[in-house]
């Protein structure tokens, strides 16, 4: 049942009850002044009911400027976001095409270049040199040297 329907119905009720109290004060009383008297309540019930109606339409009312101004809102956010997202993979874009620094390809070269002496000195000093003591952690730390400029290299553009 709607808002609508509910003062409409409650009228009808209390019309039915007032008119079944009417009808016993009737029987035993003054019939012009019953009369009289639900006349006049009938009035303010159904004057009650007006005010009633226009405060549930007064209320639907803001009800639906409250959902526009929502929807109003959510529009704005979702333009929001579909620009930010646009932003964003523009400047995605922009980074990939961009062209490594300057200073990348000498600094790949010399880790190259620097692992590869030290395998050089390792070897030629019979495992004793570039830091005695570990053995073949010398040997390791030349790949890893070399490996490092070989990974900045897959990054060079």
């Amino acid at each position: 049942m709607s808002e609508r329907d509910k003062p409409a119905d409650q009228a009808d009720t209390d019309e039915a009850e007032l008119i079944a109290e009417q009808e016993s004060r009737a029987a035993t009383g003054d019939k012009a002044e019953v009369a009289t008297e639900a006349i006049d309540d009938l009035e303010a019930k159904k004057a009650a009911n007006r005010a009633a109606l226009r405060d549930a339409e007064k209320e639907a009312a803001r009800e639906a400027k409250r959902a526009e101004r929502e929807a109003a809102r959510e529009a704005k956010r979702t333009a929001r976001k579909t620009a930010d997202v646009e932003r964003e993979e523009k400047r995605a874009a922009q980074a990939i095409d961009a062209p490594s620094p300057g200073w990348w390809v000498p600094t790949l070269c010399t880790f190259m270049v620097v692992g590869l002496f030290w395998l050089v000195v390792y070897y030629l000093s019979a495992e004793k040199y570039p830091i005695p003591g570990i053995g073949l952690g010398n040997m390791a730390i030349g790949f890893v040297l070399i490996l490092v400029g070989f990974g900045m290299t897959t990054r060079w553009r």
